[in-house]
């Protein structure tokens, strides 16, 4: 792909470093988008480990995954979840469908299953 058809995503919270970078070849149409998810399998690691250190809260919501968005791309191309969407939370099937693809395809990501 050419150099001026690549772009790139990203955020105050996610720089450029860290955020979507993306490609559209004008000829074929073929588009690509890759992220580099390293930190957030750390994060998630990371999360792990002191769960296990300090155990589990008792009170509130728990974390079950560290979610890029490239993988939130992915999960609405392949399974037609939006992960993104403002009524995904109110549907509790969702969440199980999210689930059952994290703990197949993404488990690196999960904190809490």
């Amino acid at each position: 792909m050419s150099k001026e058809t690549d772009f790139k995503f990203y955020s105050q919270t996610v720089g450029a470093e860290n955020g979507i970078s993306a490609g559209f070849d004008l000829q074929s149409g073929d588009w690509q988008a890759t992220q580099d998810i390293t930190k957030y399998k750390d994060a998630a690691k990371r999360d792990r480990d002191e769960q296990e250190y300090y155990g589990i809260k008792e009170s509130g919501y728990r974390k079950m995954a560290t979610i890029p968005d490239i993988v939130a791309i992915k999960i609405l191309q392949e399974h037609n979840l939006d992960l993104h969407s403002p009524e995904f939370m109110q549907d509790p099937n969702n969440m199980k469908r999210l689930k059952t693809i994290l703990m197949t395809e993404y488990r690196d990501l999960l904190v809490n299953t």
